[in-house]
């Protein structure tokens, strides 16, 4: 008789105030999902370790607020959208090598017609 074994990972339950103000978007990514990253009204995203209960990191750079956020799969870049049509992304990795503030790798304005 063969049996399935089945490894699972788990977490302690955090409870995590993401913003002050409303919160639209909210993506787990980092691969294993280990990373929690939100936006919102406030205009910038904020990212987190699931096994710790603070922001490990504040992404700026949007000057209105975000309505979507997506991780690559590899969890080593942050994309997020806000509501007058830019978009920015993140190298993740890069400031994690380099220790400085985060800042946004690329920019894209929204193009008016």
């Amino acid at each position: 008789i063969a049996v399935a074994v089945t490894t699972k990972a788990a977490w302690k339950l955090q409870k995590i105030m993401a913003h002050s103000s409303k919160v639209s978007s909210v993506v787990l990514g980092n691969g294993s999902g280990q990373m929690l990253a939100a936006g919102g009204d406030h205009c910038q995203v904020n990212i987190w370790s699931v096994s710790k209960p603070n922001c490990i990191m504040i992404l700026t750079g949007h000057t209105t607020p975000i309505k979507s956020l997506q991780v690559n799969p590899n969890g080593k870049l942050i994309v997020a959208g806000s509501r007058s049509g830019s978009i920015r992304v993140w190298d993740l990795e890069a400031v994690h090598q380099e220790e400085r503030s985060p800042s946004c790798t690329i920019g894209f304005p929204r193009k008016h017609r």
